[in-house]
């Protein structure tokens, strides 16, 4: 013997059926939420840590949906094409196992990055680029943030 309930609403709909609907919709606006709050955190985050930063890195660093439902904040590819020094920067030089004692191609100085120009000089860092943790400390305040978003 088989039994099968369906619950209905007032209105004699599936229940189940718009409440699973409903859900869904709410996980997707959360979702989105909380992408961009993620992506204002590590923008903030960037900005306040970084000495001069002219804000190339936290342009990359936006919230886009993925997959039809799903959000990122970043794309590692994108970044490793545009932003090449992302890894350098967020977890630094000795983390990633760059080698950072050698030689850097002829350039300048200009407003506290090398430039690479064919007319400057040759030079050589004497320490390697300190961690800036952007991703870790985002993700620090999210763990934090995500809860209230969740009530909101």
């Amino acid at each position: 013997m088989q039994i099968k309930v369906t619950i209905r609403d007032k209105k004699g709909t599936n229940f189940v059926k718009s409440e699973i609907r409903r859900v869904t919709i709410m996980k997707d606006l959360d979702l989105e939420r909380i992408a961009k709050e993620c992506e204002k955190i590590i923008g903030d985050t960037i900005q306040n840590k970084a000495k001069d930063s002219k804000g190339l890195l936290a342009s990359y660093l936006y919230a886009h949906k993925v997959n039809n439902n799903s959000w990122a904040v970043g794309d590692i590819p994108e970044l490793d094409r545009e932003v090449k020094h992302w890894n350098h920067i967020d977890k630094g030089s000795e983390a990633i196992g760059a080698d950072w004692n050698h030689y850097l191609p002829k350039g300048r100085w200009v407003n506290g990055r090398w430039v690479i120009d064919s007319s400057g000089y040759n030079a050589k860092p004497k320490t390697p680029i300190s961690a800036m943790n952007y991703i870790s400390d985002t993700v620090a305040q999210m763990e934090m943030i995500i809860p209230q978003i969740l009530k909101g």
